[in-house]
């Protein structure tokens, strides 16, 4: 399995279609497959080799997309970078990858400023207008691979894709290593958890460094829908552009949601395009999906996972429990749901046996979409990984219909913005 698959696909069944907005960038499928194509011929330009890596730090715009595709077609590792972490952590990953390029947008080129901490980096590349001294320029790397020689891979299922850096801030950040095929496979669940079409537009709204992004991400690629980018979450600017694009599909985590419910403005916009919002990373509190779900209807999903798991594992439909009637069912709007079809998920004791319902197990999960393992860390992998078994660190409960109801976590962890840092 190869990213670059589902590519092709969408390029042949939509390939006129247009497949990004990003203010007033507007393309096809067919353009985008150019770019992209020149985007990783104008890297191999510069020295940039199967299995290199490729550190991107920038806010959501259709180019770290592109960025996504050419480091896929060419065998190149994306390494995205949390927004959030401070300058020596952004050091401590550019070194722990060993990232040969460093791209930047306008936001954070400050941070490329420190880049003689990090000997592996060669180039920097500028994703903006101004270009800052000693970088380059993102469209002329893209213009640099308009005539250069073509630089596809063949990729095998267990060839790396990304390098997704997890936990930090108190403790050092673990590289997560996904495969083409964890990341494919994911794709294909997504699309039958979430009942994706080709004629869906999703709205990036979460950082796209993060896997609640990515799950749809690759999905909607492969179906040839359409992606609409926005630099950060804004609730006004949210609004006007579900509006404007008539989006269909989007990603929030809880905080957002609150946010959107309760601004003054909310009556103002034409949002009924909307038939699907994912959320997670967070817990939901019941109370706001009861209000979201009387305002909206059940557009909601709660969809989660974890990085290690590329990161989809359970699905909870709101359409299929209530938000009135007999307790067990109204209470199941607190569960995360039950597994999607392709990954098996368990609760299990600590000796390994299925919790009855009621009892509190950790929840282990297994599937094609599970991490090959930690980036050069072998005793965290062998820790996480026992028998083919993802060991998560949530603790949770089932019911007699095997909802899953996460209660805590095995190890020491805090979520801030939906961002999971372990003490």
């Amino acid at each position: 399995m190869n990213i670059l698959q589902g590519l092709m696909h969408a390029k042949k069944v939509a390939g006129t279609r247009e497949a990004v907005v990003c203010g007033q960038t507007r393309y096809t499928w067919h353009d985008f497959d150019q770019r992209t194509d020149a985007l990783a011929r104008g890297l191999a330009t510069l020295g940039v080799q199967r299995g290199d890596r490729v550190a991107v730090l920038m806010l959501n715009c259709h180019r770290y997309l592109e960025l996504y595709y050419a480091c896929g077609r060419m065998g190149v590792v994306i390494v995205p970078l949390n927004i959030r972490l401070a300058q020596a952590e952004i050091v401590f990953i550019l070194n722990d990858s060993e990232s040969k390029i460093f791209v930047v947008d306008t936001s954070f080129a400050p941070m490329a400023s420190e880049r003689t901490a990090s000997p592996t980096v060669e180039h920097v590349i500028f994703s903006g207008n101004e270009t800052p001294q000693a970088m380059l320029n993102y469209e002329d790397v893209v213009h640099r691979g308009t005539d250069a020689k073509s630089v596809d891979q063949e990729m095998q299922d267990a060839d790396l894709m990304g390098l997704f850096y997890t936990g930090g801030t108190t403790g050092r950040a673990k590289g997560v290593m996904l495969s083409h095929k964890n990341v494919m496979s994911n794709a294909y669940h997504a699309i039958m958890a979430l009942n994706y079409t080709g004629q869906d537009s999703y709205l990036h709204t979460g950082p796209m460094f993060h896997l609640a992004d990515v799950a749809s991400t690759f999905s909607l690629t492969m179906l040839g829908g359409r992606h609409i980018f926005v630099p950060t979450f804004h609730p006004v600017r949210f609004f006007e552009t579900i509006q404007r694009e008539r989006v269909t599909t989007t990603v929030l985590v809880p905080t957002m949601i609150n946010a959107l419910l309760h601004h003054p403005d909310i009556d103002t916009y034409d949002i009924s395009s909307l038939r699907r919002i994912a959320y997670g990373a967070a817990p939901m509190p019941v109370e706001l999906l009861k209000k979201g779900l009387q305002k909206w209807g059940p557009i909601f999903v709660q969809a989660y996972g974890m990085t290690e798991t590329a990161p989809l594992l359970t699905m909870l439909d709101p359409s299929a429990v209530k938000t009135e009637g007999a307790p067990e069912e109204v209470q199941r709007l607190a569960s995360c749901g039950k597994e999607v079809l392709g990954v098996e998920v368990s609760v299990v004791n600590e000796q390994g046996e299925h919790v009855k319902p009621g009892e509190i197990g950790e929840i282990i999960a297994r599937g094609p979409n599970v991490m090959l393992g930690y980036w050069r860390n072998p005793e965290a992998t062998a820790a996480a990984l026992v028998d083919g078994w993802m060991h998560t660190g949530d603790l949770a409960t089932v019911d007699e219909e095997n909802f899953i109801y996460i209660v805590d976590r095995a190890k020491d962890m805090i979520i801030s913005g939906g961002e999971n840092i372990y003490t």
